[in-house]
Order: C-alpha cells, then structure tokens, then sequence
C-alpha cells in the first residue's frame, strides 16, 4: 500500500470483494482489497506513513463487523480523515445513525451496481482530499503552537484576549520590555504581525483541537 488516495475494501465474501475490486480498477481506481477487518487494519499498522483514500466496508463481516472495524479506525485517528462508505443488506437504523455520527458518508444497499458507487467514490474521495488539508493545517497549527516556550504562551493568550504590556507584566511579574520580547517571538514564531491576526490564529487552533488552556493565573 501506498499514500496514494486508495479505496481500501474490506469484504469476506470472496466473490464481491474480487468482483467489486476489478470492476472499480476498471474505472481507474487505485483498490486495495481484504478479506478481513483484522487483516485491513494490520496493513494499516504495518504502513511507513498514514494512508489515503476512502474505505469500503462490509457491514456484515466474520470475524469482525464493520461499525467494530469503523471504531478501530476512529481509535487509529483515522475516522476523521478518511471516510467510510459501508455496504450491507442488513443495515439497520440504529447502526446507520451511530455510523452517520462518527463519520461514515453513507450506506449502500447490496445488491448495488458499480453506476451507483462510482459516483459516491468520486464524492468520497473530495470530501477526502478536504478533510487532509484540514487534518495537515491543524497539525501544522499544533506543531507551531508547541514551538512556543511557557512564558511566550502565556503571553500570546493573554495578548489575543486584549490585555496591554503593563496588564500582562503584572500578572507574570515580568517587566515591560521582557513582556514586548515574548511578544516579538510569539509573532515571529506563529507568523502573525498583529494582535487582531494572533486571535484569529489562536481561535483556529482552539476549533483544531489544540489544547491552549493554562492552569497558570492569568
């Protein structure tokens, strides 16, 4: 396997799962194909990097189902980066809901055509090209974060929420000049050249996920 943008299948029926994977080839997609959800997520584990692509899963599977594979991937973090288009005969409205929450794009009846998948791959395969930018801008956001020492995150929080040098000196119990230090290597560290563009910057690392909160007395 390989980080091109791949549609891993998971199906224990020998017939579709070899079926499906030759006609999808023939469409002009990149198709890894199991037999297993244990097998799928220890190719997953076993890869350099994180993959790309979309996963077909077969909801009735044995030794695995595919909502128990679907939180194996949540668990390996990649729930929210690669999206799940279950297929089953068997669905049913409590499992598509709990599915639909944790990320799954949609479900397909069998017996289903390869006219009515292609489509919902081409869908899939956007949505995740949108969601790994996203993923690698918050990475990307978290890392720049991480760059900065205590006392310069310190500063910045309190900077984003409008408190001036001498406000900010007197809480630390820093001097003016030490504080305005901190400032400069806060906006040179996560490239901002206003306080206004700093704010911006912090709420969208706080929409990321990035933990900005402090036990210190600010």
């Amino acid at each position: 396997m390989t980080n091109t943008p791949t549609i891993y299948l998971c199906d224990d029926d020998n017939g579709v799962r070899g079926g499906l994977s030759y006609l999808l080839e023939q469409c002009g997609f990149n198709v890894n194909a199991f037999a297993s959800g244990p097998a799928l997520l220890a190719a997953l584990d076993a890869l350099p990097q994180p993959p790309r692509g979309v996963f077909v899963l077969d909801l009735q599977m044995e030794p695995m189902r595919g909502d128990a594979v679907h939180d194996r991937l949540h668990a390996r973090g990649l729930g929210h980066r690669m999206p799940v288009i279950f297929l089953s005969a068997h669905g049913t409205i409590p499992i598509t809901v709990s599915a639909m929450k944790k990320g799954a794009i949609t479900f397909v009846e069998k017996p289903y055509t390869v006219e009515t998948l292609v489509p919902l791959l081409k869908e899939a395969l956007e949505k995740e090209e949108q969601w790994q930018r996203q993923a690698n801008r918050c990475e990307f956001l978290r890392t720049m974060w991480e760059s900065l020492a205590p006392q310069q995150r310190r500063v910045a929080r309190m900077k984003a929420k409008g408190d001036i040098t001498k406000v900010i000196g007197d809480r630390l119990d820093l001097a003016d000049r030490t504080v305005e230090e901190h400032w400069v290597k806060v906006r040179d560290k996560l490239g901002v050249d206003s306080v206004a563009a700093l704010a911006t910057t912090i709420a969208e690392m706080r929409a990321c996920g990035v933990d900005i909160s402090t036990t210190d007395r600010e």
